[in-house]
């Protein structure tokens, strides 16, 4: 078989004439895998010229086969059912009949996918699609197989990767004693990357919180990996809102959003913070109060979520940095990434030097601590962790310190950390 990426050398290779001209590229190929991807978008229609498009632009795009998203047919999709309900959509897994591609007239026994539906408008729908095309496209995310049409009540569905460990949310509250500071790391190491390459792609994500990011364990692998996903909300980071809407699980999203200004990459960075946050205490954010308007004006004045006992100092002060209410003092995603990489090989490898051998004894500690803390979690209501307009009208100026007042107001506020310069 021709080595794929032949097919995409800028250079026109040599003629060879035991070869015939391709017609459609001129290419010398006995047979050109590039008319391979032409003839899949010829002899199938969705019905719906918009998705063809869109589909076949994809399908040209693909530089392996494994890559080609198709139009499946619902009629191939057996045993589908709904595992899971968000604020943008129902998500379901079926046992896809065919299988996904894995080579040249190629393909997996039956396969399990996950599908998705978008509520709205069809535009919508493909907006979502093709963000989550254009962010695979450089690396991350979890695989799209394709599009497809629910005949019972003709609402598109996106055909994707099944993550079989369930969402980050659902995995610390079922596994928290098991998951040791060597396994948060790893997670919060694959978000990061994939958070940095959501970035480098020029989009933000806007809706980033623990029920959006999944997790899969692969036959071959030992480790857990985790995804960010969910793109309903993203956008270019210059392109414009397409309304003044926010929408999000609050306790998540950024202070200067909640108070109208515009979404940019600094405030998925602070949805990060407060993802480290939960997984150091294996709890949502502010589980134990209400989500309005009361919870938006603590957050404005400084309110952060607690860690748990005995987190690394370098740990706090990373999240708390990405928590800073101003969105300038932010880090960016790949300074995390990095951070975060040399803290999963320190406690793998120890450390090199006084600092890191005193960083790898604070996590060390760390792990000790978490197999005293009860077996037994706090429930948050499924219903916390689902994405709501926000809407909360005279919030303060977002600061990093509250004033005494505050304090007064809402008394106790042991449950939370107040961020006071970092």
């Amino acid at each position: 078989m021709l080595v794929f990426k032949d097919r995409f050398e800028s250079n026109k290779p040599k003629k060879n004439y035991n070869y015939e001209e391709c017609a459609n590229c001129n290419l010398y190929n006995k047979s050109c895998q590039k008319c391979d991807f032409l003839k899949t978008t010829q002899g199938w229609t969705s019905g719906n010229k918009n998705i063809d498009e869109c589909i076949k632009g994809f399908q040209l795009k693909a530089t392996k086969y494994e890559d080609v998203i198709e139009w499946i047919p619902f009629n191939r999709l057996d045993n589908v059912r709904k595992i899971g309900e968000g604020g943008f959509g129902l998500v379901f897994s079926a046992t896809w009949l065919d299988g996904k591609i894995i080579g040249r007239q190629s393909r997996t026994l039956p396969y399990i996918v996950a599908l998705k539906t978008l509520p709205g408008s069809q535009k919508n729908f493909l907006r979502e699609f093709k963000s989550y095309m254009e962010v695979r496209l450089v690396g991350c995310n979890l695989e799209v197989y394709g599009l497809t049409q629910n005949t019972t009540n003709n609402e598109y569905m996106m055909v994707f990767q099944y993550a079989n460990k369930g969402s980050l949310h659902q995995f610390l509250a079922s596994n928290f004693k098991k998951l040791n500071w060597k396994i948060k790391l790893k997670q919060l190491v694959d978000m990061s990357r994939n958070l940095s390459k959501v970035h480098n792609a020029e989009y933000v994500h806007k809706d980033l919180h623990s029920g959006n990011i999944l997790q899969h364990q692969y036959n071959n692998e030992k480790e857990i990996r985790s995804y960010i996903t969910d793109l309903g909300l993203s956008r270019k980071k210059d392109e414009s809102d397409l309304c003044d809407d926010i929408y999000g699980v609050l306790p998540y999203v950024a202070p200067e959003v909640l108070n109208k200004r515009s979404y940019t990459s600094a405030a998925d960075i602070y949805s990060f913070g407060i993802i480290m946050t939960e997984i150091s205490t294996g709890m949502p954010p502010h589980y134990e109060v209400e989500y309005d308007k009361a919870l938006a004006f603590q957050i404005c004045n400084g309110l952060r979520p607690e860690f748990s006992k005995g987190t690394p100092k370098c740990y706090i002060k990373l999240a708390n940095r990405c928590m800073d209410a101003n969105p300038s003092n932010r880090p960016s995603a790949s300074y995390i990434f990095d951070k975060l990489l040399r803290w999963y090989h320190i406690v793998n490898f120890g450390g090199k030097d006084t600092n890191e051998v005193t960083m790898y004894m604070e996590f060390q500690s760390a792990d000790k601590i978490i197999q005293t803390l009860p077996t037994e979690l706090p429930i948050c209501p499924k219903d916390k962790l689902t994405s709501k307009l926000l809407n909360f009208k005279n919030l303060s100026e977002p600061i990093n310190f509250p004033p005494a007042e505050l304090l007064k107001t809402y008394g106790n506020v042991n449950n939370y950390i107040i961020v006071s310069g970092f």
